[in-house]
């Protein structure tokens, strides 16, 4: 008899020991939505447990500048099947796509075995920094016939009826045939066309850490710009977005630029939409990139190329130092600034000392 107990107590030991090692867990991702820096947000991380045997257990979330999040424990017991809801709170920082990490420590009632698992519970979203920046209105598009907008600009040849004259009327409007037979100034009611478009190309070499942040923020701010005044836009940044607008359009453009990641080498800009402006920004300006910005620009209605030589700009309020020389990059647009004029590309240099001006 003595001897099946110490078999038993035996097995117990061992079963005690291996408890940690079998335990299943599955973690669920954290309901923490995109933001920009400065927002808070609240959410929580889930994880379930199954454990045969009983386990003291104690879940953290290691702390994250980017995100602002504090680190945080949850401790207890789990015995079969158990469901752990741990609570996060965030401060966004910094932009870019975070992964939320977490550390799983398992130990046997006896404190004979013992399980630390390290865990990732998802990548948490954080757009560009959005400051306030100088407007940009892109150029109005061809007038389109057929096409209408509840925007944009009036378009002479696209009538829907005749009425009276009302002061602040273009005399361009005037129905010439209409107002003898009437005896009084008849003017044409038109539909308005469409809006100017706006393609955007954030070039990805980055010669300063600085660079792709501000880069980034300032194509937020184009691009929210472009949406509130009901402008259609699109974004090269690593991949293509084409032409759109919409709420949804705009998480994805907005997307693509948070998770921007510097390159060694220029992304090359895409053809530009027929119609559109075309705007884009480059710090180092090699002679790749201005070629297929020449070739890129050939059907947009309008170009703007930003220099920004330092990789950053001033934002109201800031003081710098003054920029001296000229970069390797800045002496490349310069020399062909005369050519990128002549294909409908303005070029913009702002050095480092300077605000943004557009």
């Amino acid at each position: 008899m003595e001897g099946v107990l110490g078999l038993l107590s035996l097995l117990l030991l061992l079963a005690l020991w291996r408890a940690p090692r079998l335990a299943r867990i599955r973690v669920q991702t954290p309901d923490l939505a995109p933001g920009f820096p400065g927002q808070v947000r609240l959410g929580q991380v889930a994880v379930e447990v199954w454990a045969p045997l009983p386990l003291f257990f104690r879940l953290e979330n290691l702390p994250s500048a980017p995100l602002g999040l504090e680190p945080r424990g949850l401790s207890g017991m789990a015995w079969g099947k158990i469901r752990l809801a741990l609570p996060l709170s965030c401060r966004y920082r910094r932009r870019g796509e975070h992964t939320l990490r977490l550390t799983l420590r398992f130990t046997s009632p006896l404190g004979l075995g013992e399980r630390l698992l390290s865990l990732e519970a998802g990548r948490v979203l954080v757009y560009p920094a959005l400051r306030p920046l100088p407007p940009f209105e892109p150029a109005p598009s061809f007038f389109l016939e057929g096409k209408t907008e509840p925007f944009g600009l009036p378009d002479p040849l696209e009538a829907k009826g005749l009425r009276p004259y009302q002061p602040g009327d273009s005399l361009r409007l005037l129905a010439k045939p209409a107002s003898l037979r009437q005896g009084r100034p008849i003017v044409r009611e038109v539909e308005k066309s469409l809006l100017g478009s706006l393609f955007l190309h954030l070039d990805t070499q980055s010669l300063h850490p600085a660079y792709l942040d501000h880069g980034a923020s300032l194509a937020a701010w184009l691009l929210l710009l472009a949406e509130k005044s009901g402008v259609s836009y699109g974004l090269s940044a690593g991949e293509v977005l084409p032409l759109g607008r919409g709420r949804g359009h705009l998480v994805r453009a907005l997307s693509l630029l948070a998770r921007l990641e510097p390159t060694q080498t220029p992304a090359l800009p895409p053809k530009a939409p027929p119609g559109s402006t075309f705007f884009l920004i480059t710090q180092a300006a090699e002679q790749a990139f201005l070629k297929a910005a020449l070739k890129g620009s050939a059907q947009a209605r309008q170009g703007v190329l930003l220099l920004l030589p330092e990789g950053y700009f001033l934002y109201p309020g800031e003081k710098g130092r003054l920029a001296l020389g000229k970069t390797p990059g800045l002496e490349r647009a310069l020399a062909m600034r005369g050519l990128l004029l002549a294909h409908g590309l303005e070029l913009k240099v702002v050095r480092g000392h300077q605000p943004l001006s557009l």
